[in-house]
């Protein structure tokens, strides 16, 4: 085996060679660590209920897999039911899988067969696996008010009317609330925002609303791509860098935690896209930021003042680097205070890149809405120039298929153009059109307006 891939055992402990095979084969390796993660524990599900109805995964049919889909997504006994979005992604890790080990001759035939055969046009057995319902009817996108509302009570602990809560224990909330208001102002996903370095953060610029910076190939599904955060998001981390993260620093400092860590690598030197590394032995290296794991980013080091300290931005109380997935329970833990103070917003790290997502395209439709005072040779001009509202947003997202963007990310915009058409009044001002578009997306019951009043 080797480090940063997952690997699986049996329920007695023993190993199964075949199945470790798989993690340890190109096909695999060429995920990003992120699916490679997601994978194992989809794959672990699977074979954990294989072995539970004694049914070895080499002689599994497809319709030992329609038992588990019916297991997995509608048996009342199962406390855990999926969506068909998700199971569809569990599904893509067992085709993976089982395709894999038929090609290496482990099994005949793989169980997971999709579509129609090209030679007799007869369906598939495994294409009933395929979920009609991939479309998640989960609330994934929050209004701005909904937003601040749950970032101000659960993360910095203030209740609803702006007092603060004399209660409030946190210790973290300016690194957690810098945290935050970076997704909500960028839409990185969670393993891009949770392992930035301090060197790829963007210098303030005066007058500068929005200021670019660059994630790295490894941590942004194999597609580097810059970023755009806006000043105050920024202003927000570097309040939390000589705040709390120094206190944090020179307290693992203080205790030996940095010196005594056997991978660091200390950064000597930078050459544009690249960084100059020494590892414990003195040896000094150069690698490309865009190779850069989460897993190496975490190893970086830098000299500060008062000696080594993380390069990465986000630690932990100990003063060592956060795990990105970590952020995880810490937007739970505030979605529960939330609750508990009768806020109904319940916000995960992934849905402030919808939100982000949903914002700047009611942002871009309104700058080519006829309020905004372009004529159409205007609006002509203007695609021509920058692209239409939905391409800008996939670019700001960095998603290579458009089709992602629109039925994903934004469909609470489905249908906005028409009901504009039909119901807005084309002479109102800015005030108007912000009100009818928010009365829209919160019509479709997939954005949370957060709490009135």
């Amino acid at each position: 085996m080797l480090p940063g891939l997952p690997f699986l055992l049996r329920p007695d402990g023993s190993v199964d060679a075949d199945v470790l095979a798989f993690f340890v084969s190109p096909s695999f390796k060429l995920l990003t660590e992120q699916t490679r993660i997601c994978y194992a524990k989809d794959l672990r599900l699977v074979l954990s209920f294989l072995e539970s109805q004694s049914k070895p995964w080499r002689k599994c049919t497809s319709d030992d897999l329609l038992d588990y889909e019916h297991w997995r997504r509608r048996d009342v006994r199962n406390p855990r039911r999926v969506s068909g979005a998700k199971f569809g992604r569990e599904l893509a890790a067992s085709k993976k899988f089982f395709e894999w080990q038929q090609r290496r001759g482990a099994l005949g035939v793989s169980p997971v067969r999709l579509g129609e055969s090209r030679s007799s046009g007869s369906r598939e057995a495994g294409a009933a696996l395929r979920p009609r319902d991939t479309r998640s009817n989960r609330v994934k996108w929050l209004t701005p008010r909904a937003f601040r509302q749950w970032r101000d009570v659960g993360l910095a602990g203030y209740f609803l009317d702006g007092r603060r809560d004399p209660s409030w224990r946190g210790r973290s909330d300016g690194r957690n609330v810098a945290f935050a208001n970076l997704l909500w102002s960028s839409g990185l996903r969670l393993r891009e925002a949770g392992t930035l370095l301090t060197a790829e953060l963007p210098s303030q610029q005066s007058g500068a609303r929005y200021l670019r910076g660059r994630v790295g190939q490894s941590v942004a599904k194999g597609r580097g791509r810059d970023f755009w955060l806006s000043s105050e998001a920024l202003s927000n981390i570097n309040g939390y860098v000589v705040s709390t993260r120094a206190a944090a620093v020179r307290r693992a400092q203080q205790q030996g935690r940095y010196e005594s860590l056997a991978s660091r690598l200390v950064v000597v030197g930078a050459e544009r896209s690249a960084l100059r590394l020494r590892d414990r032995s003195g040896e000094v290296t150069t690698s490309s930021l865009d190779l850069l794991s989460a897993r190496d980013r975490a190893s970086l080091f830098v000299e500060g003042e008062g000696g080594l300290e993380p390069a990465m931005v986000f630690l932990g109380e100990s003063g060592l680097p956060m795990n990105f997935e970590s952020w995880e329970a810490v937007f739970a833990g505030a979605s529960r205070r939330c609750a508990r103070l009768d806020v109904p917003v319940w916000c995960y790290p992934h849905m402030l890149r919808h939100s982000f997502a949903l914002r700047m395209l009611v942002t871009m439709l309104h700058a080519f809405d006829r309020r905004m005072g372009l004529t159409p040779e205007e609006r002509r001009d203007y695609r021509l120039l920058f692209s239409d509202p939905w391409t800008l947003v996939q670019t700001l997202l960095g998603h290579t298929n458009p089709q992602t963007t629109r039925d994903i990310y934004l469909e609470p915009v489905s249908g906005l153009h028409v009901d504009l058409f039909l119901n807005s009044d084309g002479d109102g001002g800015d005030d108007e059109f912000t009100d009818f578009v928010q009365r829209h997306l919160i019509s479709t019951g997939l954005v949370n307006p957060g709490r009135e009043g």
